[in-house]
């Protein structure tokens, strides 16, 4: 049985100190500034940093799968080399996902994050399977049922090089895992 490429995704936020930096888009707090009455200065503007648009675009797509899809679509969390989250259903609601984020400090000059090990972990979480595919497996033990998923990555890349060194990463760690699957299954 083969289920949709959609039914695991694996979302990797970059938490490099790259992502403190402004976004420049500005959030907006500042209600007696819109009156324009007179004799007041208007506030300082603030901007998002580019992990908080991370985040909140990330929300954003999430909402929007449960929204349309809440059963049978499943995403996963990873920033650095650390889950957030399972496929379990329990750990699959924006509820569950806002929380660990909201234990995740700001990226800081001094964390050390690595694209690479957040994407090799990405592919670790798209090996282990869901619980419909544990159960479909329980079902028909004949039944060969495909261990498929999509990784969608927020980074900040310098040159098409590099993301096709992310590309080649991925693609490598997928290469293991699949030669080593097909050891096992002999």
């Amino acid at each position: 049985m083969t289920l949709p490429v959609t039914h695991k995704t694996v979302y990797v936020l970059d938490h490099s100190p790259e992502f403190q930096k402004s976004s420049n888009q500005s959030i907006e707090y500042d209600i007696l500034g819109k009156g324009k009455t007179p004799g007041i200065i208007p506030a300082a503007p603030i901007y998002k940093s580019l992990w908080t648009c991370s985040v909140e675009a990330m929300m954003e797509y999430i909402r929007i799968v449960y929204d349309i899809f809440p059963t049978n679509k499943l995403i996963s969390v990873v920033t650095g080399s650390q889950v957030l989250n399972t496929w379990t259903e329990k750990e699959q609601s924006m509820v569950q996902v806002m929380n660990i984020l909201a234990s995740i400090d700001v990226p800081s000059k001094s964390d050390e994050f690595n694209v690479v090990n957040g994407l090799t972990q990405a592919v670790e979480e798209l090996v282990k399977p869901s619980d419909l595919q544990i159960n479909l497996r329980a079902e028909d033990d004949a039944a060969e049922i495909e261990n498929r998923g999509r990784i969608i990555l927020l980074t900040h890349a310098k040159s098409d090089g590099q993301i096709r060194m992310l590309e080649e990463c991925v693609h490598g760690a997928l290469e293991q895992h699949n030669s080593h699957a097909a050891e096992t299954s002999k």
